[in-house]
C-alpha cells in the first residue's frame, strides 16, 4: 500500500470514530486497534494527534461542501437557497453535525485548526455568495454584495443550527428554516413567491 493510500485509510478511520465518539473521546490507541495498526505507524504519517485531527476534520468538511453543491447546479435561484439553507440546519442528531461542534471547539485551543475551521466557512459562504450572484443576474434578487449577504445570511443559519443539535427535529428545522428564509427575503429583495419587492 503506498504512502498515500495508507494515509487515506488513517483519515478513513479516524473519520469513523469521530464520528461516532467525537474528538474527545477517541484516543491514538483507539484508532491503531480499529486501524490494525500501531500507534507508532499512525504517527510516521501524521506529526501530532491534532494534525491527523485536522487533516480528519478537513476532509468530512470537504466531503460536506461537495454533498451540499452537487445538488445546487441548475436550481432556480430561490429553491437552490432554499435547499442550500435547509442542508445548513439539522434535523437529525446525526453525529456528523457535532463533528463540526467538536472541530470549533478544537479551534478555540489550536490556531491551526482555527485556520482550517474558517477556511472552510469561508468556502460555504462562498457557495451562498454564488447562489446569491445568480439570483441577482436572473433579477430574481436584489443585493449590492452577495458577499456581504451571504456571510449575514450564513450566522443567522448557524445561530440556528446551534440550538437544532441540542434537539433536531424535522418541525423545529422547518420553523428555522421559515425564519432564516425570512431575513434572506428582507436581505435580498424579494418575496415568498420569488418576486422581487419594491423599494
Amino acid at each position: 500500500m503506498s504512502r498515500t493510500d495508507r494515509k487515506d485509510q488513517i483519515i478513513a478511520a479516524a473519520l469513523e470514530l469521530f464520528r461516532s465518539k467525537g474528538f474527545a473521546d477517541v484516543s491514538t490507541r483507539d484508532l491503531a486497534e480499529h486501524a490494525g495498526l500501531s500507534r507508532s505507524h499512525v504517527y510516521h504519517y501524521f506529526s501530532d494527534w491534532n494534525e491527523l485531527r485536522r487533516e480528519a476534520f478537513v476532509r468530512f468538511a470537504n466531503e460536506q461542501l461537495d454533498e451540499v453543491r452537487a445538488p445546487l447546479v441548475g436550481l432556480p435561484p430561490q429553491e437552490a437557497l432554499m435547499r442550500f439553507l435547509r442542508d445548513c440546519l439539522p434535523c437529525t442528531a446525526d453525529a456528523g453535525w457535532a463533528l463540526w461542534l467538536d472541530a470549533w471547539d478544537e479551534a478555540m485551543h489550536d490556531p491551526q485548526m482555527a485556520e482550517a475551521y474558517l477556511v472552510i466557512n469561508a468556502q460555504w459562504q462562498g457557495m451562498l455568495a454564488e447562489v446569491i450572484e445568480q439570483g441577482v443576474v436572473a433579477e430574481v434578487f436584489r443585493c449590492d454584495s452577495p458577499t456581504r449577504a451571504a456571510r449575514q445570511i450564513f450566522a443567522v443559519a448557524m445561530g440556528y443550527a446551534d440550538d437544532l443539535m441540542l434537539k433536531p427535529s424535522s418541525e423545529s428545522a422547518e420553523a428555522a428554516l421559515d425564519e432564516v428564509m425570512e431575513v434572506a427575503r428582507l436581505l435580498l429583495g424579494f418575496t415568498a413567491k420569488g418576486c422581487r419587492t419594491e423599494g
